[in-house]
């Protein structure tokens, strides 16, 4: 039972022992682009904890975003990790002011109302994974993706797995696979290792699925 968000972010934020394992094997500083949204503040401070019960002090978790919130921004700064104010949108922006670091995590993404602005969709979605790739080309890169590169399928069939052809439908998923081929295209090209991870719809007590239930 959670009596507050306070409470919910200390479980979610409570790495397991088998997490504290395989960072304590982390080689480099840990870059998470675009740690503003829903995710990626409790990843990056799952991170540190992880990192800090691995005893790997040495290493840096670096959280990228326009932090808007300010007051967000002191929370992860109070739990150590570092926050970095920058607008990976801004046609002026030079991703080399970014930190160097050995491993990426991309959580960038235009979701919601792509449908009035496909332009700004693609250009987030797939031209800014290029930029990424090239500006860190030797970094492990793991970038979150979405199940809506599959296509649409009957419910009684059980969903798609990773051995169905992928089938975008719209203009947010053809974008979204746009991303997974611009990060493709690196691995293939200059030998980057990338991971796309396809998410579904979220569960969490705030949003998603439990949300929309209650």
């Amino acid at each position: 039972m959670f009596t507050d968000e306070a409470a919910l972010e200390e479980r979610l934020s409570t790495p397991p022992t088998a997490l504290v394992r395989d960072l304590a094997r982390l080689d480099g500083d840990l870059l998470v682009l675009g740690a503003g949204g829903k995710m990626g503040p409790g990843l990056c401070r799952l991170a540190r904890r992880a990192l800090d019960a691995a005893d790997r002090t040495d290493l840096t978790v670096h959280a990228v975003s326009r932090w808007s919130d300010p007051a967000a921004a002191q929370q992860l700064e109070d739990a150590g990790v570092r926050t970095v104010p920058f607008d990976l949108m801004d046609p002026a922006a030079d991703l080399k002011e970014l930190p160097d670091a050995e491993n990426v995590v991309f959580m960038v993404g235009a979701k919601f109302g792509s449908a009035d602005a496909p332009s700004h969709a693609w250009a987030v979605n797939a031209a800014m994974p290029d930029r990424v790739a090239r500006r860190w080309p030797d970094a492990r890169i793991a970038a979150f993706s979405t199940g809506n590169v599959y296509p649409q399928v009957p419910v009684s069939s059980g969903g798609c797995t990773e051995a169905d052809p992928v089938g975008p439908v719209g203009e947010y998923a053809m974008s979204c696979l746009g991303r997974e081929r611009m990060f493709g295209h690196a691995a293939l090209t200059r030998g980057t290792r990338v991971a796309n991870i396809r998410l579904n719809y979220a569960v969490d007590l705030r949003y998603g699925v439990l949300a929309d239930i209650a």
